[in-house]
């Protein structure tokens, strides 16, 4: 088959990728307009009646506890404190919107049980998918108001316009999920105002326990302290009542509200579970159409397996003879790169080398010229110290003279001072002599005396 025919089929394959796409985005775009007016309702619907009836059941209750129901217990807790009388009033403001969610999930069911939907005249009616479709709209536009705003009403009109917009069945299955998701998020957001005021209770309960002891503290007086401790006491009781009660409410009162908003969610979910049965009954036969369809669409493919096999392996041949070519081209890039980096880095591979030799000569010569400079230093020191230790002997040597002659004068200064105590005596007897001779008047003892000393001065010139 030529190559053009081949592409046409290819073309023609995304063209049905695009429409495809397009049917996804109609069926996800909503006109604005509708869209708004169907927001405010829906506003209105989960905001408006919820705080009307809660309001007058609130009011109604009140009222009863101010007449038949009264009791001390009641007053109590749900008069004890405007914090708990705005609990009250929210707590009855869900409660309105789960009786009336309740109710219309009752007549939805009732919807389920007794609707009669065209289901078994699908087979009846024309091939044509869309024609199914347009028989089966006008039929659903007789359906009463009940019918219509039910969750199944609404279903099955959004599919068959949907079917109408989109000219067939195509992508009904993917719509189905599509819906039945939708109406979940619309379960999921009708609960918005419930969950809001499960959560707020608890914090009201708070607020009032703040509240009450604040109140309790602020009773405490330092007169009453002192004055009248009694009354002191029961203020701060008081304040602590209204501080718990109100806690102990708001606990209650949002817990109850969270096991019927259970039952209430799980009773919904039953509910569209039942309609996505009920609508891919209504709309089996169309269903089926789309089932033909898809085999048709599989046999014509069927059909064109052997052209597209052509055209992949005629694609695979092409892609293998341009990556041959590319792989040769690469190789011969690479050798050519290969070697011209290896010159490259030779060339600088050689300058380096020979700048790191002449860098390594240059230090090697500062080296030796500092070892140089080094070792004349230590011969000079070398000097030195050899002068040193030949005066060190000399000293030495003169040290020895030194001693022997310190030695010799010890001696003499020795023997002077033996020579010296001789000489004393000698004067000591002469003295001695003299004295006697002059007591007794005898001149032959001064001639002797006289002989004496100078045999004294005899002595000291020995000495000396």
């Amino acid at each position: 088959m030529p190559i053009s025919t081949t592409w046409s089929i290819v073309i023609f394959h995304d063209s049905d990728c695009e429409s495809r796409k397009t049917v996804v985005t109609k069926r996800n775009s909503i006109p604005v307009a509708r869209a708004q007016s169907k927001s405010l309702i829906n506003i209105i619907g989960n905001l408006g009646w919820p705080i009307l009836w809660g309001g007058a059941a609130s009011i109604t209750f009140y009222e009863l506890l101010q007449g038949p129901l009264k009791n001390d217990l009641a007053q109590r807790y749900f008069l004890g404190h405007p914090v708990a009388i705005a609990t009250t009033v929210m707590f009855f403001i869900a409660m309105a919107a789960l009786i009336l969610r309740g109710l219309n999930l009752l007549g939805q069911f009732t919807v389920l049980d007794r609707a009669e939907l065209p289901a078994k005249e699908t087979s009846a009616i024309s091939q044509d998918s869309l024609s199914c479709a347009t028989e089966l709209l006008s039929s659903a536009s007789h359906w009463s108001a009940r019918v219509q705003r039910s969750y199944l009403g609404k279903r099955i009109t959004t599919l068959l316009e949907t079917i109408v917009s989109n000219r067939g069945t195509r992508h009904l299955n993917d719509e189905l999920k599509y819906q039945s998701e939708k109406d979940a998020d619309a379960q999921y957001e009708g609960y918005s105002l419930v969950r809001i005021i499960i959560w707020a209770t608890p914090m009201l309960g708070f607020l009032g326990t703040v509240m009450g002891i604040t109140q309790a503290l602020g009773d405490l007086a330092t007169q009453q302290l002192g004055n009248d401790l009694n009354a002191a006491m029961q203020g701060l009781f008081a304040g602590l009542y209204v501080a718990f009660d109100t806690t102990a409410l708001a606990l209650t009162l949002s817990i109850m509200l969270m096991f019927i908003q259970f039952m209430s969610d799980q009773f919904e979910t039953q509910l569209l579970g039942a309609v996505d049965v009920k609508t891919e009954d209504a709309l089996s036969g169309l269903l089926a159409m789309e089932s033909e369809g898809t085999g048709a669409s599989v046999d014509m493919a069927q059909s064109l397996r052997s052209v597209i096999t052509e055209l992949t392996q005629f694609q695979q041949a092409c892609w293998s003879d341009a990556i041959s070519g590319l792989q040769q081209q690469w190789q011969t890039w690479a050798a050519e790169q290969g070697s011209t980096m290896g010159v490259a880095l030779e060339r600088s591979m050689s300058q380096s080398l020979a700048e790191h030799s002449r860098v390594g000569q240059q230090q090697w010569e500062s080296w030796m010229e500092s070892l140089n400079r080094s070792a004349d230093l230590l011969h000079g020191n070398q000097d030195s110290m050899r002068r040193q230790m030949e005066m060190m002997q000399q000293i030495v040597e003169t040290t020895g003279d030194v001693v022997s002659l310190e030695k010799a004068l010890n001696d003499n200064l020795q023997h002077l001072a033996d020579t010296r105590q001789f000489e004393d005596v000698v004067v000591s007897l002469s003295a001695a002599i003299q004295l006697l001779s002059t007591r007794l008047g005898a001149p032959a003892v001064q001639s002797k005396a006289l002989d004496l000393s100078t045999e004294t001065g005899n002595t000291k010139g020995k000495a000396a």
